[in-house]
């Protein structure tokens, strides 16, 4: 467990966490940036009042923060279930394929081995029209692919900004937490009753 001292507002405290200690002074370093802010936006609040509204400043971000990664994770759960769905038809169209080339070579086989002109034509016919439509599948395989890897890049980027939103509420948590203890000796040093022993 790392324990540094911190200034908040130009009183030293020591705070202990898991976290690193550049992290623990990053998070001090906000809590007191807010009250200062608080403090020099109205110049008739005390302390104890900055600390309040800032820790209420902070914990607006917090459920800010918790909506939007909200729907972040809702908007990847819906890209991750067109992507399944892409895949699936993707899968679909190959069987497709792959059935339509064992047929077209049914077909060539047949028509190697027929000696009429008139039926030729006709197997060619049907032939050409079956490569058209093969040609056509595997276009459209082809943008189903472009669209699952589209899918998955952007899948890939929402899970890094839930991520990112899961360290910044980690990160609003800490200063809250903060906060509550800066205020709470506040509250202690500002009313004489709690001093005496």
């Amino acid at each position: 467990m790392n324990v540094v001292t911190v200034k908040i507002n130009g009183s030293e405290y020591n705070l202990k966490g898991e976290e690193r200690e550049e992290y623990l002074h990053r998070v001090a370093s906000y809590v007191d940036k807010r009250i200062i802010d608080m403090l020099k936006k109205n110049s008739r609040l005390n302390v104890s009042d900055a600390s309040v509204l800032a820790a209420l400043n902070i914990v607006d971000e917090k459920f800010k923060a918790d909506n939007i990664i909200e729907t972040l994770k809702k908007e990847a759960e819906q890209a991750s279930n067109a992507e399944k769905a892409l895949q699936t038809q993707v899968n679909d169209l190959k069987r497709h394929i792959n059935n339509l080339e064992e047929y077209n070579i049914e077909l060539q086989n047949k028509l190697e081995s027929t000696k009429s002109g008139e039926y030729i034509k006709e197997i060619e016919d049907e032939n050409k029209a079956l490569r058209e439509e093969l040609e056509l599948l595997k276009e459209t395989s082809k943008k189903y692919l472009k669209e699952k890897n589209d899918l998955k890049a952007e899948n890939k980027e929402l899970k890094f900004q839930v991520q990112s939103s899961k360290y910044k509420i980690m990160d609003l948590q800490n200063r809250l937490i903060e906060n509550q203890i800066d205020l709470a000796k506040i509250k202690k040093k500002d009313n004489p009753l709690l001093n005496i022993k």
